[in-house]
């Protein structure tokens, strides 16, 4: 948290404190001439960073209450803008504060009470030493605008009354019309009660009854509370010199707790109200204020910097949550993986015991691994010999003269066709006769294709048909006729 500087500026010197844990610490008063102005200087020169915000508590003040169309946006900035050029011309240090719609006329007009500090060279000395060393301002406060906050905040005694308050500047009585600001007055040098002002005090509340009286802010006849904010202590000096009378009825606040309302921490001396405003003002962040836009830009340039200091530091933490989330999870899937390679170690284990206790087998694993895929392999197949085989035995049944020499068959797993070649002998007689032998295989070869599902051919006939080929010998070496031979080779259609 920055270090935050409250002055206190009076018409005779300005007051220095320090905000702290709730606690207002004063740390120096510098006179209203050069040499205070010079010390001031070197107070700001030796305490670097910090924000500074202003209480101003002179006569030099102006009240003007007015009554506006009510308008929204730049409309209305520029309006009050105007209004107040128009009210204090001359000063900077002016602002404005809405009193409400007013429901009493035929528009929905706005109620304002524009408020100023009419003479700028009070000021001016001051500000000019901030400017030097860009010290940021938070603002620049009213006396009559912080009682004004106060009394909405902690609820006013009454919907009208006079506030009098004690402060180095003076006696502040402050009207409050309706629960809120309508007039301030201050009456210097009477900053504390004591037997010799007591008397002073009282005339001066007389004089602010009669004013409210003249300018119709009170009706003549009225009853007007008057509050004193003191301790004990000191209104017991003012309180013999009080008439209570028809037109006026006089109570107490007790400063003290007010002070603990608020949350002051530092007990409070005397029946000065300082440290209770200023640190309403240290608290507070959305009270009027009057300084131009100018006199802030070095408090904007330092929120404007803290925000971007607030957005690194929660990029960082949000970095660094991220980052420890990761983290841990890490470590989560750090001990489930130790966890696994536990647990099949463990099973791995407990397979070697089990292993270990089966009986031995009669041939290694493996082998016997290898045979039992191989049967699973035949037993998946669906191709047998049997169907064409049973057409084979009836095609020769068929045909007594072919006799059968020799078989081959082969078939794949699955549904691949089963296909064989079948190799047959004619009679030796036949050799002899070309014709018949040919008649033979022909018929043969038709009774075998006449079988559902049975595809056949003749890869080798009995005697050579091709004109190009010499026709073999049909008998032996000693001139026997041998017997000639036919190949056929057959397949079956898938499922057969």
């Amino acid at each position: 948290m920055p270090v935050r500087h409250l002055l206190y500026l009076d018409a005779n010197a300005l007051h220095s404190f320090r905000w702290q844990h709730g606690s207002v610490v004063p740390t120096g008063r510098y006179t209203a001439d050069d040499e205070g102005i010079k010390a001031f200087a070197e107070a700001v020169r030796r305490a670097g960073s910090g924000l500074y915000t202003l209480l101003v508590d002179v006569v030099e003040e102006g009240f003007h209450a007015d009554t506006l169309p009510s308008v929204r946006g730049p409309d209305r900035t520029a309006m009050l803008e105007r209004k107040r050029s128009q009210a204090f011309f001359g000063t900077p240090f002016s602002g404005a504060l809405s009193r409400g719609i007013d429901r009493n006329g035929r528009r929905r007009d706005e109620r304002f009470l524009f408020v100023a500090l009419t003479r700028p060279a009070v000021v001016e000395p001051w500000l000019q030493v901030l400017r030097v060393v860009n010290a940021p301002l938070t603002g620049i406060h009213s006396v009559a605008l912080v009682i004004d906050s106060l009394i909405q905040r902690l609820a006013a005694p009454a919907e009208r009354c006079l506030l009098v308050t004690y402060a180095p500047g003076g006696m502040r009585q402050t009207f409050v019309d309706q629960g809120h600001l309508r007039f301030s007055r201050l009456a210097p040098n009477l900053n504390a009660i004591t037997p010799d002002t007591a008397a002073r005090c009282a005339g001066e509340i007389l004089k602010t009854h009669s004013y409210l009286i003249s300018q119709r802010m009170l009706p003549r006849n009225g009853q007007l509370p008057v509050y004193i904010l003191s301790d004990a202590a000191d209104h017991a000096h003012l309180a013999p010199i009080l008439n209570t009378s028809d037109e006026r009825i006089y109570h107490r606040a007790d400063i003290a707790e007010l002070s603990r309302k608020i949350g002051l921490n530092a007990p409070v001396s005397g029946s000065d109200a300082t440290p209770l405003m200023l640190h309403w003002i240290a608290r507070e962040s959305g009270l009027l204020q009057l300084a131009p836009a100018n006199e802030r830009r070095f408090f904007r340039v330092w929120q404007a910097r803290q925000a971007i200091v607030g957005a690194g530091v929660a990029l960082f933490a949000a970095a660094l949550l991220f980052a420890g989330k990761l983290w841990f999870d890490t470590e989560s899937i750090k001990a489930s993986t130790e966890q696994l390679r536990s647990d099949a170690a463990s099973t791995q284990h407990n397979l070697s015991q089990l292993q270990a206790a089966l009986p031995t087998l009669p041939a290694p694993l493996d082998d016997l691994r290898d045979a039992f895929h191989a049967l699973d392999a035949f037993q998946a197949g669906k191709a047998s010999p049997r169907p064409w085989l049973n057409h084979l035995s009836a095609a020769l049944d068929a045909t007594p003269e072919l006799a059968l020499q020799s078989i081959q068959w082969q078939s794949d797993a699955g549904d691949t066709p089963s296909k064989g070649t079948a190799k047959l002998s004619l009679p030796p007689q036949m050799a002899v006769d070309r014709r018949v032998m040919v008649d033979t295989a022909e018929q043969f070869l038709a009774d075998l294709a006449r079988r559902p599902g049975m595809a056949a051919r003749v890869t080798r006939m009995p005697v050579e048909l091709q004109s190009d080929r010499a026709f073999r010998s049909s008998t032996d070496p000693a001139g026997q006729p041998q017997a000639p031979t036919l190949e056929v080779s057959f397949a079956l259609g898938a499922g057969q």
